[in-house]
């Protein structure tokens, strides 16, 4: 649990406060633009949607872009809304368009959120798409022929007990955000994620441009904001894709190529791997092996003294030390060796428990808990001196101490 609450806070956190600083912009800055400004304003969304739209085209980012689509299709309609009150649409047209946003909008966003991306773009979007298709062909006949059972079924009073006053929106459209809300929330809960709330975002920026879209500057404003997070998420997921491991969570090979080219003159690597580990892959099989590299990873990310943890490569991890010398690095990194070597690691099964106190309660007998299994790490440290004097060759120095670490029998750390 709280893992999951720590990752929710880490993938959520920005859009909140990003929500939290737009409302007194627009509430109160907007009148205050220029009315070249406000042009742009009202422009900037369809410019970010763009460049959105772009990014989910060249990552495959399917569930964005339908989500992307939903919004520009709320917001040209409700600007054309906007612009057209008492000129060429009729009153009828504009009732069954404001409708018809805030009732598809929300089921649209929740059913793109749920509906996970599977085989090719090609063959994924044309149905998406004719989801879409098929709810515009349907309004666009409502209005063409003035249909108006729809417009009473969209309006009626439903369970008016459950509609509050302030709400400008819809008895349906109500009950639909708050489903919404309810099954988006439970998406974060479960698969916490920038996308995932980046999306929910969107959601709640629906919600309040419907409910003041009669004050100016909410639409524009809000619907930039709903398509610079979706930016921002695909960015973030791309660079994670990038640069962070995806099994452990720690930065990869990449992000540490990156990380070297940054080293100045004075720094200490240190490698290391887990003892046996091919031992345990035959042993318990591969599933095993990773909850290995997994807990490994999670202590090493917690080393002490400003070291930066990243995964080399299978079984290999490296800790960087900047501006610091192996006699720094070398209490830390034995802290390291023992908290792994410390730990009794239990292997999970079906009847693994879900409460971490009781997992800690088994972890600490091993004799009386047989799948119960010890970890140790070999440690190399290098630092840059002498003849060494790329991180190529440090690399290289630390490879050798490490290997020096296995010959002398493992689960230490040698220089």
């Amino acid at each position: 649990m709280n893992r999951i609450l720590f990752k929710l806070k880490e993938s959520a956190l920005v859009p909140l406060l990003l929500l939290l600083i737009t409302i007194p912009v627009a509430h109160f800055g907007y009148s205050a633009f220029s009315p070249t400004v406000k042009d742009l304003i009202s422009l900037a969304p369809y410019i970010v949607f763009t460049a959105a739209a772009t990014l989910c085209l060249v990552y495959g980012r399917l569930r964005v872009l339908m989500t992307l689509l939903t919004l520009v299709i709320a917001y040209w309609s409700f600007t054309t809304l906007l612009s057209t009150v008492g000129q060429s649409w009729s009153k009828f047209t504009i009732e069954i368009v404001f409708n018809a946003v805030t009732i598809f909008g929300p089921l649209n966003l929740l059913l793109f959120a749920f509906w996970q991306e599977k085989g090719s773009m090609v063959t994924d979007l044309p149905t998406k798409l004719m989801v879409l298709g098929a709810q515009i062909f349907a309004i666009w006949l409502v209005c063409e022929y003035q249909h108006q059972p729809t417009l009473f079924f969209m309006t009626q009073m439903l369970w008016p007990a459950l509609h509050p006053d302030w709400a400008n929106i819809s008895p349906i459209a109500y009950y639909f955000f708050i489903i919404s809300f309810l099954a988006m929330s439970g998406l974060m809960l479960w698969q916490p994620s920038t996308i995932n709330a980046a999306l929910f975002s969107a959601l709640i920026i629906l919600f309040i441009v419907s409910q003041q879209l009669l004050i100016p500057g909410y639409l524009s404003i809000f619907m930039f904001l709903a398509g610079i997070l979706l930016v921002g998420a695909i960015v973030h997921e791309t660079f994670n894709m990038a640069f962070k491991d995806d099994l452990t969570g720690l930065p990869g090979r990449r992000a540490l190529n990156e990380q070297l080219a940054k080293l100045g003159r004075n720094y200490t690597i240190a490698m290391m791997d887990v003892d046996h580990f091919k031992k345990f892959n035959d042993t318990y099989g591969h599933d095993i092996g990773d909850q290995v590299l997994k807990m490994v990873a999670a202590k090493i990310k917690r080393v002490t003294g400003g070291g930066k943890a990243f995964r080399y490569g299978g079984e290999e991890f490296t800790i960087l030390y900047p501006n610091r010398d192996v006699q720094y690095a070398l209490p830390h990194l034995e802290t390291v060796r023992e908290t792994i070597a410390n730990y009794a690691m239990k292997i999970r099964d079906d009847n693994r428990p879900q409460d971490d106190n009781t997992g800690k309660n088994r972890r600490g007998n091993r004799a009386k808990d047989p799948s119960t299994v010890s970890v140790t790490i070999s440690i190399g440290v290098s630092q840059r001196e002498g003849a060494n004097k790329t991180p190529e060759q440090v690399i290289k120095a630390a490879d050798d101490a490490l290997y020096r670490a296995k010959h002398a029998g493992r689960n230490k750390v040698c220089t």
